[in-house]
């Protein structure tokens, strides 16, 4: 384009004065004069303001020729501001319009498509114009956008053809299409290619080395580093920002100090991000006090970044007191900022002062984000405090962040550990969108409360959904046959899960199954699965043992399982605790005496139980006999009328449980105090008929309780939940949601013992119901029978392989199976 007699602005107030002088000097309608005001407003467009391309754009309209120099002009002026769909609009126009199109055309077409983020098959369509129109002399020019666009989308195949396609590759082409599969996660490919590029610069080994660092592979990223050093490549900022972030990853404080020599020995400027990537790495390793001479040296400005870091650091080393006064000290804090603390009060289990700060928050009208949201609901999740989790559902409800799927997975994770199986039912019924964790909290959440059916008809629901299971829902799916004691469906999911979805077990799995085997009886059978585990049992697994011997008066195999358990955790006092019961119960008193003199002897000291009640928002916290409560008289009155009345209804405390060596009637009034049932007498006291009662409690709760407790809530006609240390127990009306499980004989190997459905109360799901198959149409019956008769044959013709034809034949000899039905319809999917 020719000289323009007319100034050239520099900004778009000044391109505003020469378009007003244009348009009094009546030049505007001068080509030559209306594309050099269009080209000098299009150099002052900036993306933080719209307003200024929709300025832009009203003056192309107006202009009376628009030619191939004007739309590129346009397009460009799209980049730049960073439009959505104007830059389709515009080349659309250009078609109809029979405007020659250009290199240049299709460059910036390409460049605002990977930064629009355009649909892939409008940009494919877009590349297919250009090869049909384009000579091969524009090849250059237009390839490494098209690379560009192709990485920014995700399509590694479409990017290796563009990139192939090129005749004569250039250094910006091997370094567009090295970052670009590097960014797509193909760290293998993009390194072979680095290998076999004729010239590598800073930025293809920088690009390779932040990939590495974002995915993880610090190791690689250090040695990638390496490479670029022998290769005699000068690192710069970014460079050192990448390795100082793998630096932390793997806690290399010596390799970070010497990058931090290199930058004062380059002299390499300061910036914000580099600032921010040497306290991190400081703080990652343990380094706080260079962490804080960095920032007090450079980092104490203005922007929040250099704060956050420094904040965050302290909070993640426990030193949240000193993150604080960091924060106080601060000008301008941002959501990260806010984030960083609540997140280290969290971890420091001080979920007020978390809640607190989350109220500043809001006070200084700061938009709370999701991150903020989910971590509090995790904390009020973790510590069963379902007040804080309501409000905190209520600031959703207000549309103060917008609603998605890990939110509503958090709040439904919440109310499912708080014990409200109804609220939480609600908030999954109201969920537009479901994944996999949703329905795998669901599911965990039902089981934790006891309802181990309800939890198989939403894993069957899940399925019904099309969705996949992975591992972490078959240890919720297991833990719910575990807790209701399914042993039929127990045994049949965990070989559906290895045959049909081919997911190798892991120690959660069979820590489930050896569970659910011990608690049944067969013990024989759980030691057989833990011999054949692939990898050596846990803690947890020979804990499960132990239970079991307990409840069966196995004495050997309880030796056997205190042994490993005490190899694998000496300082535990539940493992001696377990095997001092097991004694006390058989009458072995010198082995119980022999046990509790270890314990004195190493020093381990019983875990003190304790039971806990809010009431207007305030905890009360009962020992066993507790007698510091405020309200202490009037909790032992209530507690002589729950003694009264329970036995008025041939209640009969369970004085067997008792190790001490006293008279019936101290061991009666030794069972009346303890915690739960002290807690319980508070809420009748203080809380209105209509509330439920909500018990927390340290330890599992003992059998006498649970006994007592299912009288209590129907003589007082009360909903009354307790939380032990294993599961939630849900009273109601005289039974409990776990089906009285400790109290029923254990099934037999083949044959299923009935169970009684789970109560569920409000918007939880209809109560399940089971069928022999002859009572249910055919249509109905093959499907599921079909898995099931899979499964059967290829367990018995494993079990011909071990044991021999006897026992396959067993295996066959058992009884139909009972297929769950919910109101006489398979398997519905919830509204």
């Amino acid at each position: 384009m020719p000289a323009s007699p007319w100034p050239t602005p520099r900004s778009v107030p000044q391109a505003a004065e020469l378009h007003a002088l244009l348009t009094t000097s009546g030049r505007l309608l001068h080509p030559p004069s209306a594309a050099h005001l269009f080209n000098a407003l299009t150099n002052c467009l900036a993306p933080s303001e719209p307003r200024h391309l929709r300025y832009a754009l009203s003056l192309f309209d107006r202009m009376p020729h628009h030619t191939t120099f004007l739309f590129d002009t346009a397009l460009r002026a799209c980049f730049r501001a960073g439009a959505g769909d104007e830059p389709i609009i515009l080349y659309r126009r250009m078609r109809r319009g029979e405007v020659l199109t250009d290199a240049f055309t299709f460059h910036f077409l390409f460049k605002c498509c990977s930064s629009a983020r355009t649909q892939a098959p409008l940009c494919r369509m877009l590349h297919a114009s250009c090869l049909r129109t384009m000579l091969p002399s524009a090849a250059p020019l237009v390839a490494n956008p098209l690379i560009h666009m192709y990485a920014e989308l995700g399509l590694p195949d479409d990017t290796r053809r563009a990139f192939s396609e090129i005749p004569a590759k250039d250094v910006v082409s091997w370094t567009m299409v090295i970052g670009g599969l590097a960014k797509m996660g193909l760290l293998d490919e993009a390194r072979k290619l680095l290998v076999q590029s004729p010239e590598r610069n800073v930025i293809s080994w920088t690009s390779l080395i932040a990939a590495y660092s974002r995915a993880g592979w610090a190791a690689e990223a250090v040695d990638c580093f390496n490479s670029m050093l022998s290769d005699g490549i000068v690192p710069d900022e970014v460079t050192v920002i990448g390795v100082l972030s793998a630096c932390g990853q793997l806690k290399d404080l010596d390799l970070g100090r010497s990058l931090h020599l290199l930058v004062k020995e380059k002299g390499m400027s300061m910036s914000d991000n580099l600032v921010v990537a040497l306290i991190d790495m400081y703080a990652k390793c343990g380094d706080m006090l260079c962490a804080q001479e960095v920032f007090d040296a450079v980092g104490r400005g203005q922007k929040p970044q250099p704060w956050n870091a420094i904040i965050d650091g302290y909070c993640k080393m426990g030193y949240v007191d000193v993150a604080r006064s960091l924060f106080d000290q601060m000008d301008a804090r941002d959501v990260i900022t806010f984030n960083s603390m609540i997140t280290g009060y969290i971890h420091s289990g001080r979920l007020r002062d978390a809640l607190l700060l989350f109220m500043q928050m809001r006070r200084h009208n700061l938009s709370a984000d999701n991150f903020t949201l989910v971590s509090l609901l995790t904390a009020c999740a973790s510590l069963g405090a379902l007040p804080q989790g309501r409000a905190l559902h209520a600031c959703i409800e207000q549309r103060l962040v917008e609603e998605d799927i890990y939110l509503g997975t958090a709040l439904l994770d919440m109310y499912m550990k708080c014990g409200r199986v109804d609220e939480a039912t609600i908030v999954f019924q109201r969920m537009d969108d479901r994944d996999v964790r949703t329905w795998t909290v669901m599911i965990a959440g039902l089981a934790f409360n006891g309802m181990g059916k309800a939890a198989l008809e939403h894993f069957c629901w899940m399925k019904r959904d099309s969705l996949w299971p992975n591992s972490v829902t078959y240890i919720a799916v297991l833990s719910a046959c575990s807790h209701s004691c399914l042993l039929n469906e127990g045994r049949m999911y965990f070989d559906e899960m290895r045959l049909l979805h081919k997911i190798h077990p892991r120690v959660e799995h069979y820590g489930c199954m050896i569970d659910l085997l011990g608690r049944s009886g067969l013990l024989n059978e759980a030691m057989d699965l833990l011999r054949t585990m692939p990898m050596e049992p846990n803690a947890v697994i020979w804990g499960s043992i132990l239970s079991a011997c307990r409840v069966h008066k196995d004495i050997d195999l309880a030796q056997n399982a205190a042994e490993h358990l005490l190899k694998l955790e000496p300082d535990e006092d539940a493992v001696y605790v377990q095997l001092y019961n097991i004694y006390i119960d058989c009458r072995q008193w010198e082995d119980a005496s022999r046990i509790r003199r270890l314990m004195e002897e190493r020093g381990v000291k019983k875990t003190a139980g304790y039971s806990s009640i809010t009431v207007a928002g305030q905890v009360h916290k009962f020992l066993v006999n507790d007698q510091s409560h405020p309200w202490t008289s009037q909790i032992i009155t209530m507690l002589e009328e729950i003694a009264y009345r329970l036995k008025s209804v041939g209640y009969s405390p369970i004085t067997s449980k008792v190790a001490v060596d006293v008279d019936e009637e101290e061991k009666e009034q030794a069972l009346l105090a303890h915690s739960e049932k002290m807690a319980i007498a508070f809420g009748l006291i203080s809380l209105p008929p209509n509330l439920p009662i909500h018990i927390m409690k340290n330890l599992r709760v003992c059998e006498d309780c649970h006994s007592a407790i299912k009288l209590i809530s129907k003589l007082w006609s009360r909903e009354i939940i307790v939380r032990d240390r294993s599961r939630f127990h849900h009273f109601r009306d005289g039974t409990c949601s776990c089906n009285d499980f400790w109290e029923r004989k254990p099934p037999s190997a083949h044959r299923r013992s009935p169970v009684r459905p789970s109560r569920l109360g409000g918007d939880c799901p209809p109560r399940l119901r089971l069928y022999h198959p002859s009572h249910l149409p055919l249509a109905v019956v093959i499907p599921p029978l079909f898995l099931v008769f899979f499964l059967a044959a290829h367990r018995a013709l494993s079990l011909w392989c071990l044991y021999g034809t006897d026992s396959a034949r067993d295996y066959f000899g058992c009884p139909m199976p009972i297929i769950i039905s919910v109101d006489d319809k398979l398997c519905q999917p919830p509204e």
